[in-house]
């Protein structure tokens, strides 16, 4: 595979904002806005106040989400190509993120996630830890901040019953 610095795409978001420390982003093919914000550690870092705020997920929680969300779809990707099935909830995943404050700025050290695959019969284990332990490299989210955010994995395979 090549690398290429020719975009391809682009992604246009807009965000206002709200009340309450809220910011109200709009994505790309989404029909409503989505609320960011803060929630009472960040509030407290910020030195905000009871009433000052309402709790709701920040935007480094959605970037946990969107990285985990990533990296699942691309390990489930790589299954789908071994025969396994991840479309009716074989394969979870739970991800931590671990926020850190950098020179006062609070930032996203490490992302850590923990799959469960119920395993298909006929499916090869080996292969199928090998597709865990390389997918990251696979990953656009991954790929995108895996040079600032540690990120790393475990799964759990349970036999179909």
């Amino acid at each position: 595979m090549t690398t290429s610095d020719e975009p391809l795409g682009t992604s246009l978001v807009r965000v206002s904002s709200a009340p309450g420390r809220a910011k109200l982003v709009d994505l790309p093919l989404t029909a409503r806005q989505v609320p960011m914000g803060v929630r009472d550690e960040v509030a407290a870092h910020y030195k905000l106040g009871e009433g000052q705020f309402e709790p709701m997920a920040t935007t480094l929680d959605y970037l946990v989400g969107a990285t985990v969300a990533c990296l699942t779809g691309t390990l489930g990707g790589r299954l789908g190509a071994l025969g396994q099935s991840t479309a009716h909830g074989e394969l979870t995943a739970e991800g931590t993120g671990s926020l850190v404050t950098d020179h006062g700025v609070i930032r996203l050290r490490a992302v850590h996630v923990v799959y469960t695959l119920t395993l298909d019969d006929g499916v090869d284990e080996a292969k199928v830890r090998r597709a865990h332990e390389t997918h990251t490299r696979y990953c656009p989210v991954a790929r995108s901040i895996g040079g600032s955010v540690e990120i790393t994995s475990e799964i759990t395979l349970r036999d179909a019953a």
